[in-house]
């Protein structure tokens, strides 16, 4: 995992506090110690309907803003992913929490 300890934590506690007490994944090429750079892909498991999570998912950037965290993040819902998406993203993921 190419995600230090305290990225982690900054990450796990702006999805604690517009999510609440979820599971946070981490996929994509930040699982892959043998690649460089990349943007960082986060997935929780939430039952929270879409339009509560585009609401809560603003929420959360603002909270990485405002600890001045620049990095490039996207942010998705296990809930309302497409089928094969939610496959690979099971073969692949690493759990932050």
């Amino acid at each position: 995992m190419r995600l230090s300890k305290r990225i982690q934590n900054i990450i796990k506690k702006a999805v604690f506090e517009n999510f609440g007490d979820v599971k946070v994944y981490l996929f994509g090429s930040r699982t892959d110690d043998t690649k460089k750079g990349g943007d960082i892909d986060i997935a929780i498991d939430t039952q929270i309907d879409k339009e509560e999570f585009r609401k809560k998912k603003i929420q959360f950037f603002v909270s990485l803003l405002r600890v001045d965290f620049d990095l490039k993040i996207d942010l998705v819902q296990m809930k309302h992913s497409h089928t094969l998406f939610s496959n690979e993203l099971e073969n692949s993921r690493l759990i932050l929490k």
